[in-house]
């Protein structure tokens, strides 16, 4: 529809100037609009498998969609999108990819997909898993691996289908290792407020996204915890 009004707007500016011209003006902005509102829908988890790994990094991709430094903004946590990776459009723009790239390199250090990826391998089943000594420590490690793989799939580093297929490995070792969203969420709150320094405003935000997942309708933590993840 929007091309065949594209079309016609050209026809019209040709044949009557200025009023063809700002019909054509109109016809684009309301393209554009289009076109932003699909990204949004594409980044939406699309089944019930996709929702639920994002409720493994939901405290994160939360934080990361209202949080703006030096921004008077007032997070609200209980209408705040549900994106895969988290963070608002516009997408695929020049300020976004820098956004999710300054994130990898402080302070991860992370400057490819070669290196992600063997973060998430070391953080999941290698020694960074491996030698956590509290549930906190290791909600801590696996959660931020699907953060991570969400990360990647936003800088287009892998595919869509390549982000599920390895959250859901790391998925099910997070189903194995707590008992529950609780637990998961709760362990990973503590260690965040740990790396936060609490007090602090980051800390209030953190503990605010928390209260909100367990009250929304539209929350992850809905879904049951043993969904199949093959």
């Amino acid at each position: 529809m929007y091309y065949a009004l594209l079309g016609l707007g050209l026809g019209l500016a040709v044949q009557t100037g200025l009023p063809g011209l700002i019909f054509l003006l109109v016809v684009i902005v309301l393209f554009v609009r289009h076109t932003l509102r699909k990204r949004d829908q594409d980044l939406s988890p699309q089944n019930d498998t996709e929702k639920w790994i994002f409720g493994t990094y939901a405290n994160w991709a939360l934080y990361n969609c209202e949080y703006i430094p030096g921004n008077n903004l007032i997070p609200n946590y209980d209408t705040a999108p549900i994106l895969l990776g988290g963070r608002r459009g516009p997408y695929n723009s020049p300020e976004q990819r820098q956004y999710f790239l300054n994130m990898l390199d402080s302070p991860w250090d992370i400057h490819s997909k070669r290196e992600l990826l063997e973060t998430v391998e070391y953080m999941s089943v290698g020694p960074g898993f491996q030698h956590c000594q509290t549930q906190a420590d290791r909600a801590w490690e696996l959660c931020r691996c699907t953060q991570l793989l969400a990360i990647a799939f936003r800088l287009g580093w892998i595919s869509r289908s390549e982000m599920v297929k390895r959250s859901r490995q790391v998925g099910k070792i997070i189903q194995r290792t707590f008992s529950g969203w609780q637990e998961m969420s709760e362990s990973f709150l503590n260690r965040c407020l740990q790396w936060m320094e609490d007090p602090s405003l980051g800390a209030d935000m953190r503990r605010a996204i928390h209260k909100s997942l367990w009250t929304r309708p539209d929350s992850p933590f809905n879904l049951p915890w043993d969904l199949p993840l093959d």
